[in-house]
């Protein structure tokens, strides 16, 4: 396997140990700047620097109802985090190829979604709930991962 560092974690099935895993939110930070700027720039056409904002994604996390998986003590950035790490689980596990991602995101946003920072934030973090979801789906239906719910 060409990811050996991350192999053990690759066939984790645990969400939680998914989810708190540093190597895959180091992989998915740059994962997830990449698909939001392939969407803003590549799709829409808007300059600038992307980088898609720790709130946005803890936002995501909450919306997509995950934030539970990591117990309520966890600080916003680990958050943030770990919906960074869910991104790069997923693309290393081939559950989605980058493009269906992109599309993913694109599906909830336009560009209206760019007309100012506050709308932006908050329709980023609708666009990654829901990409975070559909990876979970994916994911609980080919019986890669077990939630917390699940498991019981």
């Amino acid at each position: 396997m060409l990811l050996v560092g991350i192999k053990s974690i690759l066939e984790d099935k645990s969400l939680r140990n998914i989810l708190k895993s540093k190597d895959l939110a180091h992989l998915g930070d740059f994962l997830v700047n990449f698909l939001y700027t392939s969407v803003k720039i590549g799709l829409y056409g808007i300059e600038g620097s992307v980088h898609v904002w720790d709130k946005s994604l803890t936002k995501a996390m909450e919306i997509a109802n995950l934030r539970k998986e990591l117990g309520k003590k966890t600080k916003p950035d680990k958050v943030a985090d770990a919906g960074e790490a869910l991104v790069a689980y997923a693309y290393f596990n081939e559950l989605l190829q980058l493009k269906d991602m992109i599309e993913i995101l694109d599906s909830k946003l336009d560009e209206q979604s760019f007309k100012n920072d506050r709308f932006e934030k908050e329709q980023c973090s609708i666009a990654f709930s829901f990409l975070f979801t559909k990876i979970i789906d994916i994911a609980l239906d080919k019986k890669k991962i077990k939630t917390i719910e699940n498991s019981i």
